[in-house]
């Protein structure tokens, strides 16, 4: 992907969820042309997790933007966002998979920095920002099959240490923060010689340094989107296959319900809360052959899912974080599979 990359949008209102729409690679879909998004100094603050809600305008409002550019192209990435600083976790870099990468975005200068590296190659991780540490769970390491290792991120340091291993090796996973602890729901474990999707839903006490289990995710999945709204953690999308299934889990009564699925089904999508909205962003199909600019937010308060503006170009292989309000897309795929990596910061606000 050339640095610089001019690209397009195309402004969707907030309408019913019938009219969402993907598109293949980096042309549109439903909108026809489209006018060259400007680079913009985004505007900086306080900080919002993206697993988190958020207070920020009515995301109809909002529209897409270039952000810092990053100092390496990287796909298939963990983000996690603490204290007004994004860090990218791991990743493709070069079409090869497995990187120690740790890139740090200070929103308030616009400024990527590297931080120490992952103390192992991964990509696929989960990652988190909890009670001031950033937490990398999982992955790919450099042999190709999912790990078990925890690791947290100390930013006054800028050191790792080893963190109890998560019960089972797990990749592809959606790690959320939910009532002051990491949980890891669903992604492909170990079995069989192979990797196989789980429905495992697994939670770290930073405190005590260990791992209970939850509620299993009635649906078995991996590169799913998964975002915390007002206490309820959401999980929508991902595969085997291409899934439109949404579920949502309630930590007061230790149970998962079924919601309305989503428009398009898709993987390989980040998920956020914005605006009390869980929004699922771009994404590829299972066969890796199209790569989407959907952007779909779902409403508890109507139990309906609606359209946001489409990214600028499709983007897979992704992870998002919320700060101020906005809603900060580092990285990913252009195109399907993992070929091509970006070094474009995308930023919706």
């Amino acid at each position: 992907m050339k640095r610089g990359l001019a690209v397009a949008a195309v402004l969707i209102g907030l309408v019913g969820f019938s009219g969402c729409s993907g598109s293949s690679g980096g042309s549109g879909s439903s909108g026809g042309s489209s006018p060259t998004v400007t680079q913009t100094q985004v505007p900086t603050g306080g900080s919002s997790g993206a697993g988190q809600s958020s207070t920020s305008a009515d995301p109809a409002t909002l529209s897409w933007r270039l952000g810092p550019q990053m100092p390496v192209a990287v796909s298939e990435v963990g983000v996690a966002e603490i204290d007004g600083q994004i860090h990218v976790l791991g990743g493709y870099i070069g079409g090869r998979a497995h990187s120690t990468t740790h890139l740090v975005l200070d929103v308030a200068t616009g400024a990527w920095r590297t931080a120490a590296p992952l103390p192992e190659p991964l990509d696929h991780v989960g990652a988190v920002g909890l009670d001031g540490m950033v937490y990398a769970a999982g992955g790919y390491g450099a042999a190709g099959r999912p790990t078990s290792n925890l690791y947290a991120y100390d930013p006054r340091t800028d050191r790792w240490t080893t963190r109890a291993p998560l019960p089972t090796a797990r990749t592809a996973g959606v790690a959320v923060v939910l009532n002051g602890a990491l949980h890891l729901v669903g992604g492909k474990t170990t079995g069989s010689g192979s990797s196989v999707d789980t429905e495992e839903h697994d939670v770290y006490d930073p405190a005590s340094n260990r791992w209970t289990t939850a509620a299993p995710m009635p649906t078995a999945r991996d590169h799913a989107a998964g975002a915390v709204v007002d206490g309820i953690l959401h999980v929508a999308a991902g595969r085997p296959g291409d899934l439109a299934t949404h579920e949502a889990y309630d930590p007061r009564t230790n149970r998962w319900t079924t919601l309305a699925p989503m428009p398009l089904a898709r993987s390989s999508v980040a998920g956020a809360a914005l605006d009390g909205r869980f929004v699922v962003i771009g994404g590829e199909d299972a066969a890796e052959a199209r790569v989407f600019r959907n952007v779909a937010a779902y409403n508890p308060a109507t139990q309906r899912w609606t359209s946001l503006q489409e990214l600028p170009e499709g983007r897979q292989g992704i992870g998002a974080a919320v700060v101020n309000g906005r809603l900060y897309l580092p990285g990913g795929g252009p195109t399907a599979g993992p070929a091509d990596q970006t070094d474009t910061t995308l930023v919706l606000g």
